[in-house]
């Protein structure tokens, strides 16, 4: 009769537990395989449309005017023309968006400036239907 001693049950479960951080290796290694694998994408083919560079531009932004409200000086600038007058600013900014209706109207003021311009001005853009206008302001550092 094969005697085992005690001393060979031990050897036997060491020589298992030896293979786990082999185990763990490889499945660390498979894992990085199968992130790091090119996966063909599938697809359909579809006829995309065309178009030049030109017409993309034109089609990307729309249009703004920058009506601005000055504290010293002339007290209204449409662009980069300045108006002593609300009445021509007005008729020059109708204009303007007769020829451009989807255009963007950017209102910037300074801080100094009356506050009854503005108010002039966001009255007459609600009377002319003008609602596309943004106010334009800083962030306010805390």
């Amino acid at each position: 009769m094969i005697r085992i001693s005690d001393s060979d049950e031990t050897n036997a479960s060491f020589s298992a537990a030896d293979l786990t951080p082999l185990l763990d290796v490889v499945f660390i290694v498979m894992v990085f395989l199968l992130f790091t694998a090119n996966v063909q994408t599938l697809s359909l083919p579809v006829n995309l449309p065309e178009a030049s560079r030109e017409e993309a531009a034109l089609t990307e932004e729309p249009e703004t005017l920058t009506v601005s409200i000055l504290a010293k000086g002339q007290p209204w600038a449409l662009e980069e023309n300045k108006y002593d007058n609300f009445e021509v600013l007005s008729q020059n900014l109708l204009a303007r968006i007769k020829e451009a209706p989807d255009t963007t109207v950017l209102v910037a003021g300074d801080q100094e400036a009356p506050l009854g311009n503005l108010v002039e001005l966001m009255t007459f853009l609600s009377e002319h239907e003008i609602t596309a206008a943004q106010v334009l302001m800083e962030e306010k550092n805390p």
